[in-house]
């Protein structure tokens, strides 16, 4: 069966369009599009209408599209900005009177454990093999620990790259060393809280989300998104340490003009980027491999695989 799944993320709305059975997807189109809808939430966390109107295009612009390669379904899901925004009853209803279609706003554990399946789908995994998976996003980071293909106890972060940026960097163009360490220190507190349960093992650790796959595009010198070159990708603090490094001192424009930079990415790579490393610092982690996959493929093996996702 040819489905897609729509990810409506903070920053990004992944697009996938895949066939496949109960073992694994194949994966027909894979896009991202940038969608603000983490800029556009104003104090009260509502979503201005204009956003809800410009991400309901974008919603009917992908199917559209989908449609021509052939998909017969849809799933779509939003994440941390739809779960944090007052007025989500109103993207909602907007995409179920437009399209007839039902937008999950899904848990951050519910989130974890879909990102999860994702991320390890089309790996060869034993059924008792331990494995870690960080997906840095926008407005949140899911830190998840698993055995096999199924997760098990995990920790959704209420911070993310997007976020952080609007909370830390908006009131400087170009941030100053002093408002970066406070981020820092600011961000380390709170991992000691939330992620100490997560402390007792070293695993093999995949990284994804817009980041992760952005760090990884850079350090191989990337002009463009290339699944194939992201894929099993590996990064050490020694590779984003010097990146960070280089971001710092630089206003967002320069950062979106650097050669690879994702569109929309620039102003939100150095707060993504601190994240990271803090996550590396915490979790004890030595080196991480990048995944392409994610959230998406989770759900459609969850909803077109009929795979139970635990």
């Amino acid at each position: 069966m040819i489905a897609a799944t729509i990810d409506i993320g903070t920053n990004t709305t992944l697009a996938l369009l895949a066939d496949g059975d109960g073992s694994d997807l194949k994966v027909l189109k894979d896009q991202q599009t940038p969608n603000r809808l983490g800029e556009s939430m104003r104090e009260d966390n509502e979503i201005s209408a204009h956003a809800i109107a410009m991400n309901v295009d974008l919603l009917g612009e992908i199917m559209r599209d989908y449609r021509r390669y052939g998909a017969e379904d849809f799933a779509v899901c939003g994440t941390s900005a739809l779960r944090r925004a007052r007025n989500r009853d109103e993207f909602v209803s907007a995409v179920r009177d437009v399209f007839d279609l039902q937008v999950d706003i899904l848990s951050g554990t519910d989130e974890a454990a879909l990102t999860f399946a994702g991320a390890v789908s089309g790996k060869e995994i034993y059924p008792h093999e331990k494995i870690g998976v960080i997906d840095l996003g926008g407005g949140s980071t899911e830190v998840i620990e698993g055995q096999g293909l199924h997760a098990g106890q995990s920790c959704s972060l209420d911070m993310g790259a997007v976020y952080l940026t609007n909370e830390y960097f908006m009131t400087e163009e170009i941030p100053s060393v002093k408002t970066i360490e406070r981020l820092r220190l600011d961000v380390r507190e709170r991992l000691i809280q939330l992620l100490n349960s997560l402390r007792d093992g070293v695993y093999p650790w995949l990284l994804v989300g817009g980041t992760a796959v952005t760090l990884s595009m850079l350090k191989q010198g990337l002009r463009r998104y290339d699944a194939d070159r992201i894929r099993g990708s590996q990064l050490t603090l020694k590779d984003i340490k010097p990146l960070c490094n280089s971001f710092i001192g630089k206003h967002p424009e320069e950062l979106q003009a650097l050669p690879g930079m994702p569109l929309s990415r620039g102003k939100y790579i150095l707060a993504g980027t601190l994240l990271m490393i803090e996550l590396f610092d915490a979790l004890q982690i030595e080196q991480a491999e990048v995944s392409e996959r994610g959230l998406r493929h989770g759900l459609w093996l969850m909803k077109f695989a009929k795979r139970g996702i635990a």
